[in-house]
């Protein structure tokens, strides 16, 4: 009901029957024809690619018989390196692997050398450094003792 309400002075100053409705043109220069109709660009497009397909087709049949292979097979035939030549660098790779697995079996077994531990290191330091004959000790000076 509100609703209502609210649109009521929107139609008070409106005359009820002038409203103007437009259907049609009604000016004089209206065309009674209408546009010709055709099949279009695409219809047109899409048949010349089918007939450039079959076209090609045949042309492609009749060039892989009578050279003996496909242009593009002997082409790519010419261009591939030759089967000696990956046999070779097959063999290489294969050389470098074996070389590889054996370093690597090498490393695996290696053992770090075995640290003799001193059960009293600080034995260095309680002898006098009088009284040694000559050569009866190795020079010890630039030993860091580790405890």
């Amino acid at each position: 009901m509100a609703s209502r309400l609210v649109r009521l002075p929107g139609l008070i100053g409106r005359r009820v029957g002038t409203t103007q409705r437009s259907y049609a043109s009604q000016s004089n220069t209206a065309d009674p024809r209408f546009p010709e109709e055709t099949f279009g660009k695409i219809w047109r497009n899409a048949a010349l690619l089918v007939l450039v397909g079959a076209t090609w087709y045949q042309v492609d049949k009749a060039l892989a018989r009578s050279h003996g292979g496909h242009p593009i097979t002997q082409w790519l035939k010419d261009n591939m390196t030759k089967e000696d030549e990956w046999q070779r660098i097959n063999e290489k790779h294969l050389e470098q692997a074996v070389s590889a697995a054996e370093d690597k079996l090498l490393f695996q077994e290696a053992q770090r050398a075995p640290i003799f531990r001193m059960r009293y290191p600080e034995s260095f330091e309680q002898a006098s450094p009088h009284a040694i004959s000559v050569g009866s000790q190795a020079d010890v000076s630039d030993v860091n003792v580790k405890f």
